[in-house]
């Protein structure tokens, strides 16, 4: 999962970085700041499981991957203070989701980066099934 966090950063910086400047209040210099230990962060979340991805995906379940975040940790890295870094996060989170999803290839490619196998593999099959993938 690092990989494809790390790949997000290189790849798209310029937008995610655009995305906390417009949604966030980020000035340029924070926002590259902030965008490493945040996305790591995101990346720990989303591979640790136990998140409603659907949820997430339709926007509901920002507050349950936020709850597994450490905004303080953060904060204290990108020199941000806690709001800002919630934020940030609330508003990067959507994209992130949208990035990983189109460079996944759809939602089944997302489940795969975020657990491959098992469970995960298997309800990649069904959501191909009903999004037509």
């Amino acid at each position: 999962m690092l990989d494809v966090i790390q790949g997000l950063l290189q790849n798209h910086q310029g937008e995610l970085v655009g995305q906390l400047e417009e949604k966030a209040g980020f000035g340029t210099d924070e926002a590259k700041s902030f965008l490493p230990p945040a996305l790591e962060q995101i990346g720990q979340a989303l591979g640790a499981g136990g998140i409603d991805l659907g949820a997430l995906l339709s926007g509901d379940g920002l507050g349950a991957l936020l709850s597994k975040i450490d905004v303080g940790a953060i904060a204290n890295q990108s020199e941000v203070d806690a709001p800002k870094a919630k934020s940030g996060l609330e508003a990067l989170v959507p994209m992130v989701l949208s990035l990983l999803k189109q460079e996944g290839g759809g939602l089944e490619g997302l489940l795969g980066k975020l657990g491959g196998g098992g469970a995960a593999g298997a309800l990649g099959g069904l959501a191909g099934k009903l999004f037509n993938r």
